[in-house]
């Protein structure tokens, strides 16, 4: 009987370890993100940083591409020209903000903007 528990519990444990390390988000580098641009899957940072200094203009200072099971997304770093740092997460298919993170209030969306 511990036998059994002590095997379920470690059958759990690798479980949730498993659930753990596919759930996390993968840094892709710059050559898998060359292959989902020319695929069509995802913008390239060019245009995703045009689209971007409709509604925040700064400078670039980092960009890293993460994908997260089926969706790409673009976690950038700004520099406005006010001088504040900014992190902003674009969804990497449509160059649109990640609805997972509210945009920086000094950022202004504009709906017709990016239609």
């Amino acid at each position: 009987m511990i036998r059994l528990v002590s095997r379920c519990l470690f059958n759990l444990s690798i479980l949730m370890l498993s659930s753990q390390v596919f759930s996390q988000d993968t840094e892709l580098h710059h050559y898998q993100a060359k292959q989902l641009v020319a695929s069509g899957h995802i913008l390239s940072l060019d245009d995703t940083l045009t689209l971007v200094s409709h509604y925040c203009d700064g400078k670039l200072i980092d960009a890293h591409l993460y994908q997260q099971q089926d969706k790409w997304r673009y976690d950038l770093q700004l520099k406005l020209n006010a001088g504040q740092l900014i992190d902003l997460s674009i969804d990497a298919k449509t160059g649109q903000p990640s609805s997972l993170t509210p945009l920086p209030s000094e950022c202004q969306n504009h709906e017709t903007v990016t239609r």
